[in-house]
C-alpha cells in the first residue's frame, strides 16, 4: 500500500527535473562549443540540443544577448519549479533566492 502514496507531493517536480537533467549539455557538447570560432558557429551547434528554441529567434548574436537569453531561461525554469513546489521544498527554494532577489530572480 505504500506504493500508492509514494512521491505524491513531489512526483511532478521530479519528472520535470529529470527532463531538465536530460537536456544538460554533455562533455562532448562542451568540447564542440570550445571549438567554435564565432557566435554563429555556437548557435549552429546548439540547434541540435535543448537550447535550439532559445537562440533561434536571434538574428544578430552578441555575447551579452546570449548571456541575457540564457539567464532569462534559467530564471523562468527556476520560477516554474518554485511555483509548483510544495513545502518544505517551496520554502527552501524561496530561501535560496533571498540573496539574489534584487539581481536575478524577478
Amino acid at each position: 500500500m505504500a506504493e500508492l502514496s509514494f512521491n505524491v507531493d513531489h512526483g511532478y517536480l521530479e519528472g520535470l527535473v529529470r527532463g531538465m537533467k536530460a537536456g544538460i549539455l554533455t562533455a562532448s557538447d562542451y568540447h564542440n562549443l570550445a571549438q567554435c570560432d564565432t557566435l554563429q558557429d555556437m548557435k549552429l551547434h546548439l540547434q541540435s540540443t535543448d537550447y535550439r528554441d532559445l537562440l533561434s529567434s536571434a538574428e544578430d548574436l552578441t555575447v551579452s544577448l546570449v548571456d541575457n537569453m540564457l539567464r532569462t531561461n534559467l530564471v523562468t525554469e527556476f520560477n516554474y519549479l518554485r511555483s509548483n513546489a510544495l513545502p518544505p521544498l517551496s520554502t527552501f527554494l524561496d530561501y535560496i533566492t533571498y540573496g539574489k532577489k534584487n539581481n536575478v530572480v524577478k
